[in-house]
C-alpha cells in the first residue's frame, strides 16, 4: 500500500535579505518572455528554499515529522548571503522535501527551479555555481493509468443536463478527451479561438507558443449548445470562453469541477491532466502517427512522447503482436 501523504502547511516565502536577488531573477525571467505562471513557479520555489531552509539553518518545523535526532547533520548555520550556499544546503533541502512525502515529480521540479536560479546567479555575480555536477532527484517510472470505457461512460453521464453549467461541463470534458490540452491552455481559450465548423481551436501553450488542435463533431455540438446558453448569462460579454456564476472560470475552478463530476460518477483518480495521458494513449492505440501527436500536443522533444505514451504501452504492444504475427502460425 502506498505511504500516506503527510499534512501540508503554508510555505514560508519570507526570504529576508536573500529576496534582493530573487527579485532580480524574477526580472530576468520576465525579460526572457517567461509566462506569469512560470515566473511565479520559479520565484516561489527559490523563496521557499531561502525562507524555510537557508534562513532557519535547516531547522525542522511542525511538518517535518519524519526527522529524528540523528538528522542533526542536516542542520547548519543560517545563511543570509547567496554566495554562502553550498551543494550540501541544496541536498539537505531535497531530502527534507522528500521526507515530507512530496511526490518525486514535485521534488524534481523544485530542484530544477533552484538549478535555474543558481545558473543565473553564478553568471550574474561571476561566482561558482553550488549545483554544478549535482544530480537531480530521480522520478519513479509510474505510468498514469488511462481511463476505461466504463469510467468514461460514467463520467459523461453526470453532465447530461440542459442547464448552462451542465452544458459547460460537458463541453470542457469533451475538449479534454478529444484534444488532451493542458489545463492552462483550456482556461485561456476565448470565443474567438474556436472554429466550430472546422472543429478547431487555437491554443496558447508553454512559452507562449500557439498551435491549432482538432476536436470531434460531438465536442463541436456541445460547444455550440454551451455558447447558446452562455449568450443569455450576465457574464456573456466576458472574453474568456468559460464562465462561472461568479464570472470567469479559473484553472482551479476547472480542476474542482472535474473532481466534483468524478465523485458524482464514482470514478477515482480523475484530474484534468490525466486526460492528456489518455489522449496520447488513444491516439497511438488507434495507429496515429507519433509526429502528428507531438504536433497536436505541442511537444518539441520525443522524450515527452515516450513519457505520455507509456500509459498502457504494454497492452498496445500485445495487440500489435496479434495484428502482425496473427493468432495462429
Amino acid at each position: 500500500m502506498a505511504s500516506k501523504r503527510l499534512r501540508r502547511g503554508p510555505r514560508n516565502l519570507a526570504a529576508g535579505s536573500l529576496m534582493l536577488h530573487i527579485d532580480s531573477f524574477t526580472l530576468d525571467l520576465q525579460a526572457r518572455g517567461r509566462s506569469d505562471r512560470t515566473v511565479k513557479m520559479y520565484r516561489d520555489a527559490v523563496a521557499w528554499f531561502a525562507g524555510e531552509h537557508l534562513l532557519t539553518g535547516g531547522e525542522p518545523n511542525a511538518i517535518d515529522t519524519q526527522f529524528t535526532p540523528a538528522d542533526k547533520a542536516f542542520r547548519f548555520t543560517p545563511v543570509s548571503d547567496w554566495e554562502q550556499v553550498t551543494r550540501q544546503h541544496v541536498q539537505s533541502w531535497v531530502v527534507r522535501l522528500s521526507r515530507r512525502k512530496h511526490c518525486d515529480g514535485y521534488v524534481n521540479n523544485q530542484y530544477r527551479c533552484l538549478q535555474q536560479f543558481f545558473k543565473w546567479f553564478a553568471s550574474e555575480e561571476e561566482v561558482p555555481n553550488p549545483m554544478t555536477k549535482l544530480e537531480p532527484p530521480s522520478i519513479a517510472d509510474r505510468p498514469v493509468p488511462v481511463f476505461s470505457q466504463d469510467e468514461i461512460t460514467r463520467l459523461f453521464a453526470t453532465v447530461k443536463g440542459k442547464d448552462l453549467w451542465s452544458r459547460r461541463d460537458l463541453a470542457i470534458l469533451l475538449l479534454l478527451r478529444d484534444t488532451g490540452i493542458r489545463i492552462m491552455e483550456l482556461t485561456g481559450l476565448t470565443r474567438e479561438d474556436l472554429s466550430l465548423l472546422e472543429r478547431e481551436a487555437k491554443v496558447t501553450g508553454k512559452a507562449g507558443k500557439c498551435r491549432t488542435v482538432k476536436f470531434t463533431s460531438e465536442a463541436a455540438r456541445a460547444l455550440d449548445r454551451y455558447l447558446r446558453k452562455r449568450a443569455s448569462h450576465r457574464c456573456a460579454d466576458r472574453q474568456s470562453l468559460w464562465i462561472s456564476p461568479k464570472g470567469t472560470l479559473t484553472s482551479d475552478g476547472i480542476y474542482q469541477m472535474v473532481k466534483r463530476r468524478a465523485a458524482q460518477a464514482g470514478v477515482t483518480g480523475v484530474y484534468p491532466h490525466r486526460f492528456r495521458h489518455h489522449f496520447a494513449h488513444t491516439w497511438l492505440d488507434n495507429g496515429g502517427a507519433e509526429g502528428d501527436l507531438m504536433e497536436l500536443n505541442g511537444w518539441d522533444s520525443p522524450q515527452m512522447l515516450r513519457r505520455y505514451g507509456r500509459s498502457a504501452a504494454a497492452s498496445r504492444a500485445r495487440r500489435g503482436y496479434d495484428r502482425i504475427m496473427g493468432t495462429d502460425r
